[in-house]
């Protein structure tokens, strides 16, 4: 077995001892304890095939907890400027909460990553039945300890202090809080090496004495330290069974059985201790970026940010396994015992969709609260909930304008807690009318009745306004709407914009399309560093854009379209290649680098209210701009007749033929034809490179026309109405 701990602060301590004898103190601890890789054997046997069997959630859900943990912490102290205050001890419970429930609108959300449907509760009966605030204080040097000195000696001292002071192991998951957590040289405590290890916690299969987690004050919540909101976050993580992402670094093609046994954690070289642009690993399948911003690696606590749907897998895997320190913990009937999860210490949390809603709309919220509450209070302040005694209602608003909503929840303890959101809904009556157009040139943003979902906090849409020269679509205008994915490191993060409420409701001629057209321009990004440390592989780091529509203004959504990576890209290499250096690599759009798209909406007439959304989906990879976005009711169409090959895709919009070429083609001819088949124009074209092409029509006046435009190896014909 390998035993797992959280090292120091910095990669200059990581490159100190500790990290060579930590290894020492595994092996020798297994050598102790022989059964420790019998009992890792049986749990690793019942794993899954392939541990993410489990899909990322996008949506809240209303998914109670599934698993209770029941949790006390020993404070060993000196004096009153190393004790822990209950205070910190419960902020640092939240904490944990949020991150293994991903709790929406708080910290622990990350659009990356998965609800464990883990809950470590604080305990509130001790072992002898009695009344307990889950805290207990130990005095370093009266017994049970009479320790010499405040410095913990782990080598020496951690199976001491657990024995003398743990609880009973099959109902409590004993957390201990040392003043100084030091390490060994030889046979005696170094000095030098305190303070370089934050904390430690070894795997469900360890001896009972030995389970647990064992953290410095230094690295505890409100210490201050860049790593002490998400110390305990990670050893939690190795109590259930999880490595670290980087064991055993890249590891084997056979991601299962090799690295962290964990498919969906990108494989990388080596620990990181922050956020870097990087491949390390190129043997994964397919070929991820590493991603250190996984709770089980070593970057700041405020970088870290999503458990994995695998390392779900692996945590239940371990907490259902007989042969695992977790499962008696974890049993329904120890809840009562130890007064945890219902019975124990509640928190009010709640989140909607959507919160920028249409009079009469239903509004889904969904409770998310601790303590497994039975009692479910809403007020919604001129809402009507259908079910408002639920823990997920829906509920609708008669009335426009914005609403606080209030939720006090209640378990079977009879503790209470209150959430109050501040004009947290906002409901509209305004529905516009067709045609719809923004081009974002008005300086407020977002535009009126428009709303933006960004959900992590983080970087989303924005406004940009050029000049010198002018970048909006063609170069017609001066704005635009972009997400700087450039700089938006946090993987697989979804930002959203989302028009106001159209009424489609007039709208059910036959003859009459109803379409959607939008320009975007984007460029992703082939970065490698073959001279760094360790290498980084050429990658293309790709980024995606999805368009949505919602027919009940936005309760629900269906996908229209969906590109990502090369096929978004409208740059003419498509990737902007980045050697080492990425200075000139980010993406501005030319004239030349627009590309419009047209998606018929008649699926959706005589329907209201209407909303699109544009969701950007980050790889970390180049800029993605948005602009000139067009609802209307035209009887212009543009539709595709028998092709020789797929090479070639297109559209007509607005006169111009926009031709998109799959790989370069030879010299090509343009034929223009009348609702007759008699031929108006014909011009020759020089070869085509692979990628976006843009073709201006000869004007014409208002009927239908053919267009073909064939090579050697491929045609596309198309058929278009021109006029209004």
């Amino acid at each position: 077995m390998r035993i797992l701990f959280l090292l120091g602060v910095g990669a200059v301590v990581f490159a100190q001892a500790p990290w060579c004898g930590s290894e020492e103190y595994g092996r020798m601890l297994q050598t102790q304890d022989p059964e420790i890789a019998i009992r890792q054997a049986l749990i690793e046997s019942t794993l899954p095939l392939y541990s993410h069997l489990r899909t990322s959630q996008t949506e809240p859900s209303c998914t109670p907890t599934r698993f209770v943990i029941p949790v006390v912490f020993h404070i060993i102290y000196s004096s009153a400027s190393d004790s822990i205050s209950y205070q910190r001890v419960w902020n640092q419970m939240l904490r944990v909460f949020e991150d293994f429930r991903r709790i929406p609108e708080t910290a622990g959300y990350a659009g990356a990553g998965v609800d464990t449907e883990l809950e470590f509760s604080l305990a509130t009966v001790d072992p002898n039945g009695n009344p307990t605030t889950g805290v207990v204080y130990w005095k370093y040097d009266q017994p049970p300890l009479n320790w010499s000195s405040r410095v913990f000696c782990r080598e020496t001292q951690d199976l001491s202090m657990k024995q003398a002071t743990g609880w009973d192991r099959n109902k409590y998951l004993n957390i201990w809080i040392v003043p100084q957590l030091c390490t060994t040289t030889g046979s005696s405590c170094d000095p030098n090496n305190c303070g370089s290890v934050a904390g430690y916690a070894f795997y469900p299969s360890s001896g009972a004495t030995q389970y647990g987690v064992v953290i410095g004050s230094a690295y505890f919540w409100g210490s201050g330290s860049s790593r002490s909101i998400r110390t305990l976050v990670h050893e939690l993580g190795h109590n259930l069974n999880l490595p670290h992402t980087f064991n055993n670094g890249c590891g084997t093609v056979n991601c299962s059985t090799s690295g962290d046994n964990i498919c969906d954690t990108p494989p990388t070289a080596q620990n990181n201790f922050s956020v870097n642009r990087q491949n390390t690993c190129n043997n994964d399948n397919p070929d991820l970026p590493d991603n250190p911003r996984n709770y089980m690696d070593y970057v700041n606590d405020v970088e870290m940010a999503y458990f994995s749907a695998g390392q779900t897998t692996r945590a239940w895997n371990a907490i259902n396994n007989t042969s695992s320190r977790l499962y008696p913990l974890t049993r329904t009937a120890n809840r009562q015992v130890t007064g945890t999860g219902p019975y124990g210490h509640v928190k009010s949390y709640f989140t909607a969709r959507p919160r920028m809603g249409c009079v009469g709309q239903p509004i889904s919220f969904y409770s998310y609260s601790m303590g497994m509450p039975h009692i479910h209070e809403w007020e919604f302040n001129g809402g009507v909930a259908s079910n408002p005694t639920t823990s997920c209602p829906t509920v609708i608003y008669n009335q426009p304008g914005t609403y606080s909503v209030r939720l006090i929840v209640e378990n079977l303890s009879g503790r209470r807690d209150t959430l109050v959101k501040n004009a947290y809904i906002q409901i509209l009556d305004t529905l516009y009318k067709l045609p719809y157009h923004e081009g974002f040139e008005h300086t407020s943003f977002p535009p009126p009745h428009t709303f933006i979902d960004n959900p992590d906090a983080n970087r989303t849409w924005e406004r940009f306004n050029s000049t010198s020269p002018p970048r909006g679509a063609y170069g017609q205008s001066n704005a635009s709407m972009r997400i700087l994915f450039f700089n938006y490191s946090r993987y697989r993060e979804k930002d959203s914009w989302t028009t106001p409420p159209i009424d489609f409701s007039p709208y059910v001629d036959p003859d009459l399309d109803i379409r959607l057209r939008f320009s975007w321009a984007y460029a992703c990004l082939a970065y490698q560093n073959p001279s760094g440390s360790p290498p980084s592989y050429l990658l293309d780091y790709v980024d995606s854009l999805r368009i949505y529509i919602s027919t009940d203004c936005g309760a629900t959504w269906t996908l229209l379209w969906n590109r990502g990576g090369r096929d978004l890209a409208t740059h003419p290499d498509e990737c902007i290649s980045a050697n080492g250096s990425l200075t000139n690599a980010q993406f501005l759009p030319t004239s030349a680098t627009w590309v419009t798209d047209s998606l018929s909406l008649n699926a959706y007439k005589g329907l209201s209210p209407i909303r699109i959304r544009f969701e950007g989906v980050s790889g970390w990879g180049n800029n993605l701009f948005i602009d000139d976005i067009r609802i209307d009711t035209v009887r212009t169409f543009s539709t595709a007749l028998t092709s020789r090959s797929s090479a070639l895709r297109g559209y007509v919009a607005e006169g111009i033929l926009h031709l998109r070429s799959e790989r370069a083609l030879s010299e090509g001819t343009l034929q223009l034809f009348d609702s007759q088949g008699r031929l108006l124009a014909q011009e020759h074209t020089g070869p085509l490179s692979a990628g976006p092409h843009r073709i201006v029509l000869p004007s014409l006046s208002t009927g239908l026309y053919f267009v073909r435009f064939h090579t050697d190896d491929a045609t596309l014909s198309l058929r278009f109405w021109q006029g209004p």
